[in-house]
């Protein structure tokens, strides 16, 4: 079985992944990465590793039928062309929800005790003796209770901060033995907006959610509240959530995904565009804080990621179902 790897991350573990599948899979790793050489090189493999995935390289590909999403977003994945054929498609989901929540919290911590403006102010010999805030009795909006949100979850509980969140689907039973005060659907982000003191964007971006907090929702929110985004930088609308910072809307946020994906990637851009996270200087702010989209990158994600994409080369190489399967309909 032929497999092209798109991922300059993951060529770089390729002599580890090569010891964990059969010795029969051959992988074919490009020089460029530009589309137009990706779409040269599929013309005979079966599978495709990629963080991002253009069309013109599924359509050059007549016999793929797997596609091994690196990470857990599949936003950048070309679902009207591959729906039309008879292609799967997993992701690594389930390698990094407790690191992702670990950051948000981390994240929520910055903000709430003003971590990153006291150390610029101590550096240059100033004091900041400023009230912080108390997590405990606070209200931790988690915007997505899928796995991710499920650990940001549990580990506000654990502050004794009180749990909002919202879901596309009905709560399950695990769902509901969490003891979160509220749990409802989409038709309810506007009210877990209102209740949070700290709202996490961890919802995957999919057509429906993509712009989903705009201006309106963000004039939802308490003054004093902030946003936290470890999801898709997407999901909320960039002119927005500048504005709400500078005119007062919210107090704070912590942004660690970018409307400009991959920004530090010359292949990731478009013709013109700049290697800018986003149009506006965020980090000049001193209500925010920025990363630069590590929220899910640990010292343990990377290993479990390269497991799951290695038993599913496994899997499908020996006509088996694959693991971590995504629905292309809701395309996640």
């Amino acid at each position: 079985m032929k497999v092209l790897v798109t991922s300059l991350r993951l060529v770089n573990r390729l002599p580890k992944l090569k010891e964990m599948v059969p010795e029969e899979v051959e992988f074919i790793v490009p020089e460029t990465y530009t589309d137009e050489e990706l779409a040269t090189l599929a013309g005979d493999v079966e599978t495709i590793i990629c963080v991002r995935l253009a069309e013109e390289v599924v359509r050059a590909a007549p016999k793929l039928r797997f596609i091994q999403k690196s990470g857990a977003g599949v936003d950048t994945i070309p679902f009207d062309v591959i729906n039309e054929r008879d292609i799967l498609i997993s992701n690594t989901s389930g390698a990094n929800p407790i690191p992702v929540a670990e950051s948000a919290m981390a994240l929520v911590l910055a903000l709430a005790k003003k971590i990153v403006p006291r150390h610029l102010k101590m550096a240059k010999g100033e004091v900041d003796r400023s009230r912080s805030q108390q997590l405990a009795g606070k209200t931790m909006g988690v915007l997505g209770l899928g796995s991710i949100g499920t650990e940001v979850a549990r580990r506000a509980l654990a502050f004794g901060m009180k749990v909002a969140a919202v879901k596309r689907h009905p709560p399950t039973e695990a769902d509901l033995a969490l003891g979160l005060d509220f749990i409802g659907g989409p038709g309810d982000l506007g009210k877990v907006l209102e209740m949070s003191d700290f709202a996490v964007v961890v919802m995957p971006l999919t057509p429906e959610t993509r712009g989903i907090i705009g201006e309106a929702e963000l004039r939802r929110m308490k003054p004093s509240a902030s946003l936290v985004n470890v999801a898709r930088a997407a999901i909320v609308d960039e002119d927005a959530v500048w504005k709400a910072l500078n005119e007062g809307w919210i107090a704070g946020a912590a942004i660690d995904v970018w409307w400009t994906p991959h920004w530090w990637d010359a292949t990731w851009l478009g013709e013109g565009q700049e290697a800018t996270p986003s149009k506006y200087p965020f980090h000049e702010l001193e209500n925010v804080v920025v990363t630069p989209h590590v929220a899910g990158s640990t010292d343990t994600s990377g290993p479990r990621s390269l497991e799951i994409i290695a038993e599913n080369i496994h899997r499908i190489s020996t006509g088996r179902e694959p693991i971590n399967q995504v629905d292309k309909r809701l395309q996640y």
